[in-house]
């Protein structure tokens, strides 16, 4: 048989169609393949068959968010692929879904994924902080001027927060939706400077401070405890240099009781910011305390020097030092990240004693912790003299968690051992670090909306959870439909043999 034979012959012909068919056909297949799971992405083609819906958009949240008229902008910090496939997709995929559902289901709701390893400029006006850094898997959520930044691990509920294969439910739709209503709220939240006890308000280390509390999205305003009621929207009350007490349990008429008020404040998830003078904290009864039931005091009458790391030549002017793996220390975690972290500076400062660590209170739910330390080549120095040296408390932070709806939500209390931590001459100047922390703990401890009505989703079963009927259904399915297919291939096939 010669070549030109060969070619005209009809087993060639049939065995050229037969190839040629079923290259065509792989080929559409991978191309339709590409083509839906394009689609299936961008339009959520996705059908969530676990058993608590998780990858489900809840009508609480559909009904939460109709009322949020304002444009809100999610951006994830790695490319679509690598949220839903990548290394750490066990997680993104979870929070990516339920912003993309968002989008779907809002039109003010704008979702986009960005890598911040190819374009990081992106991300620069997200930064909370000066030393802020903005991880793979970081979520951003901002609306305005507001911008709210979100670890992926705060989207999942753990039984011990530093154990990550303890992760036992997805709170990211409650996550999601708090974030976006502290970002869309129509008033800033308040912060409350107490007045009528000799507080330097007009000063302008004060006024500094409240520019800051400005620049960081906060009402300010001035409140008389024993006058007027503490603003439902007011999420830090500070008490800034105070030289006279609180009224306390004395009160004649117990609406004057400004003590009262402020434990009120903090019932509801407030922060209590208090700088005192050592020149005054002892005179301050009832404000102390009230404090001492935080796990807090004051030592009056004294200040700590320290001449091996100070800023000014009597040595008051001190060097604070960082803090390590404490609940304090998160408050400036991306100070602590650098090599060489920006110095924090408070002068004349007293002492502040730490009565417990953890457990303390009524409930045993008050956790105590330093934010700055001296170093300890720190003296303590009354009325001259020197009579003791070491390492003490500059800044604490004192916690009281509650569980609500299953989750834990926070009360702070944090105290300066002096005004001067929140001085103009550090705030302005970009060499301290005194702003970041201050700026970082506004927003760490501010208090959030709680939206008891958005459940946790467990991942307490980890198996597909369907009916029998569905399950029937799928199963018909899969084995009548996909082989119908191919037989009506076949078919074309041999159709086309027998008239050719």
């Amino acid at each position: 048989m010669n070549r030109n034979s060969f070619l005209n012959s009809r087993k060639f012909k049939y065995g050229s169609a037969a190839t040629a068919f079923t290259i065509a056909f792989i080929a559409i297949v991978v191309i339709f393949n590409i083509i839906f799971s394009a689609l299936a992405r961008k339009y959520m083609w996705y059908i969530d068959m676990t058993e608590e819906q998780v990858y489900t958009l809840s009508e609480e949240a559909k009904e939460i968010m109709s009322d949020v008229s304002e444009d809100v902008y999610i951006y994830f910090a790695s490319e679509p692929d690598e949220l839903m496939n990548g290394q750490n997709s066990s997680y993104t995929r979870y929070i990516y879904t339920t912003a993309l559902q968002l989008q779907d289901e809002f039109p003010n709701v704008h979702v986009d994924a960005i890598s911040v390893l190819k374009n990081p400029s992106f991300f620069r006006e997200f930064y909370q902080t000066t030393a802020s850094d903005i991880d793979t898997t970081n979520v951003i959520v901002t609306s305005g001027s507001e911008v709210r930044n979100f670890a992926a691990t705060a989207f999942f509920t753990f039984n011990d927060v530093t154990d990550p294969s303890t992760v036992w439910a997805y709170s990211g739709e409650k996550r999601m939706i708090s974030g976006i209503m502290q970002v869309t709220q129509t008033e800033k939240p308040i912060v409350s400077f107490t007045a009528e006890h000799g507080e330097a308000l007009n000063t302008q280390d004060a006024l500094t401070l409240m520019q800051l509390f400005d620049e960081n999205g906060f009402t300010v305003n001035t409140i008389n405890l024993s006058q007027d009621a503490v603003d439902d929207d007011c999420r830090i009350m500070v008490i800034y240099d105070p030289e006279y007490d609180f009224i306390g349990a004395e009160a004649e008429d117990q609406s004057r009781n400004e003590v009262e008020k402020v434990d009120k404040f903090l019932d509801r998830y407030g922060c209590l910011m208090v700088f005192g003078d050592p020149a005054h904290v002892d005179k301050l009864t009832n404000l102390n305390e009230f404090l001492e039931e935080w796990g807090i005091s004051f030592v009056g009458d004294t200040m700590i020097r320290d001449t091996e790391h100070a800023m000014s030549v009597d040595s008051y002017s001190i060097i604070a030092e960082y803090q390590k793996d404490t609940l304090g220390a998160s408050i400036y975690s991306d100070l602590n990240a650098l090599a060489t972290p920006p110095k924090s500076i408070i002068r004349k400062a007293a002492p502040i004693d730490i009565l417990w660590e953890q457990g303390g209170g009524l409930n045993g739910s008050r956790d105590v912790s330093p934010v700055l330390k001296s170093y300890d080549t720190a003296e303590l120095v009354k009325d001259g003299l020197v009579y003791e040296k070491g390492s003490y408390n500059l800044v604490t932070i004192s916690r009281e968690s509650r569980i609500v709806s299953n989750e834990y939500y926070y009360s702070y209390v944090i105290a300066a051992g002096s005004p001067s931590f929140a001085a103009k001459d550090y705030l302005d100047s970009n060499a301290y670090a005194n702003d970041d922390i201050l700026s970082a703990a506004m927003k760490a401890v501010g208090r959030e909306r709680v939206l008891a009505v958005l459940e946790l989703k467990p991942f307490d079963k980890s198996d597909i959870t369907v009916t029998t009927a569905e399950a029937n259904r799928w199963t018909v399915a899969m084995t009548t439909v996909i082989p119908a297919v191919i037989a009506l291939c076949g078919l074309v096939v041999i159709t086309r043999r027998k008239h050719s």
